[in-house]
């Protein structure tokens, strides 16, 4: 029986290292320096080759820049753990570095989106375009929760992640993230297992990020800190949902209440997509992207 062959990428990345605030920080790119620059912000537990099937949809002509976040891909891990402001601050540090004198446009997914999210309202002056594809800040929760929150946390703190579970090989990788993903193309499955996985000296696999990102975060995301934020957003954004159900039906306003937040937005929503809608659908997703970055 012949095996399937892996996604070809049309596009191919290129991958350098450099230094973010102590930590070796990957950064993958694809086209030319001298093209527009797009930045790509990846979502937990993902890594930046996750964006391949979306760059290759584009029509024009960009230099996409995508770094694996701290304890993500091929980037550095954090002895102390992971804080959601360190995604913030390592952001800031890169576009610093790679776009100093430029505003940037920033394409980000999940945890990605919220993370640019922040950035859009902490550095309004810094950035051009904001994309987020299924980002949207996580629900605040319940005050009356804190306690039970904070006692998780620091019981992770004593007890550490669990481990993360080996594969056999890639192929055994790729048809977990098949079983997990169903819309997802056993080509790309494999694809993704190659470039988002780590070799064990027994030949067995892990997928490419640290397990203290299991942990849970002792941040409390308020209410009034999401809207504070969202609100002094400037720059022209596009939020694109996937077909999850909202998980914001229960703040005041719902849905509608987090959007109106935002002075100048554009929002669709991708049919027949599950929260990876850049894979399920990539070309759908990068014609809306392509034709909003390129509005004047």
């Amino acid at each position: 029986m012949t095996q399937p062959l892996a996604y070809a990428p049309r596009l191919i990345s290129r991958t350098r290292l450099t230094e973010v605030r102590g930590l070796t920080c990957c950064i993958r790119e694809w086209g030319e320096p001298g093209a527009p620059k797009v930045f790509l912000l990846h979502g937990s537990l993902d890594a930046s080759a996750t964006f391949q099937f979306m760059v290759d949809e584009f029509k024009g002509a960009y230099h996409f820049i995508a770094p694996d976040w701290r304890g993500h891909g091929h980037s550095g891990w954090a002895a102390g753990g992971y804080w959601f402001f360190d995604y913030l601050a390592d952001l800031d540090f890169l576009l610093g570095q790679i776009s100093p004198e430029e505003k940037a446009i920033l394409v980000a997914h999940s945890l990605g989106g919220n993370v640019a999210n922040y950035y859009a309202g902490v550095r309004p002056e810094r950035v051009k375009k904001l994309v987020s594809l299924d980002g949207f800040g996580l629900p605040a929760p319940d005050s009356a929760e804190t306690p039970a929150r904070l006692g998780k946390w620091l019981m992770a703190q004593r007890e550490g992640p669990e481990p993360s579970r080996a594969y056999a090989d890639v192929a055994a990788l790729a048809a977990r993230l098949k079983q997990a993903h169903p819309r997802l193309s056993i080509e790309k499955a494999l694809f993704l297992a190659a470039h988002t996985s780590r070799k064990m000296d027994t030949g067995e696999v892990m997928v490419a990020f640290d397990p203290k990102h299991r942990m849970p975060f002792a941040f409390n995301n308020r209410r009034e800190d999401v809207v504070s934020v969202l609100r002094a957003i400037t720059a022209p954004t596009l939020w694109l949902s996937s077909d999850r159900p909202s998980r914001y039906a229960n703040e005041p306003g719902g849905w509608e209440g987090r959007m109106a937040m935002i002075r100048d937005l554009q929002f669709a929503k991708i049919p027949n997509t599950s929260h990876n809608m850049h894979h399920d659908e990539p070309g759908a997703v990068a014609t809306l992207v392509e034709g909003f970055i390129n509005e004047s």
